[in-house]
């Protein structure tokens, strides 16, 4: 999905380990928050209970768009579920999270080489 606010995001769903990887690109800030907001809901409603959010491309994160991320952990949480953030170590990203005190592991969780040939890449729209 890409619009004029700058967010582009793909998910994968990964049926071995049951979860969905979101990998975003562009930018979140107060003019894609809503934008931002609404891809995170489509990935709230998934019949998965675990999301995993890849936030290397992104080139801005700001607060605002963490507190989305966080509602959407809690959301998650309460299903059963959870969400994993997925940045590398010197990202733009990383930077907000940490100061923030949000947790973030640098690789995708638990995603074998063959099981990432498999996975089926969808546009959300």
């Amino acid at each position: 999905m890409q619009n004029r606010a700058m967010v582009e995001i793909e998910v994968e769903d990964r049926p071995g380990p049951g979860h969905l990887v979101a990998h975003l690109r562009g930018e979140v800030d107060l003019a894609s928050l809503e934008c931002f907001r609404s891809v995170l809901r489509e990935l709230a409603e998934a019949d998965r209970t675990v999301v995993v959010v890849d936030l290397d491309d992104l080139q801005h994160l700001c607060a605002s768009g963490v507190r989305e991320l966080l509602r959407l952990r809690d959301e998650l949480e309460l299903r059963g579920g959870g969400l994993h953030l997925v940045c590398d170590e010197h990202r733009p990203a990383r930077m907000i999270l940490r100061a923030l005190g949000v947790a973030a592991i640098g690789t995708l969780p638990g995603v074998p080489t063959p099981l990432a040939v498999e996975s089926q890449a969808r546009r959300l729209n």
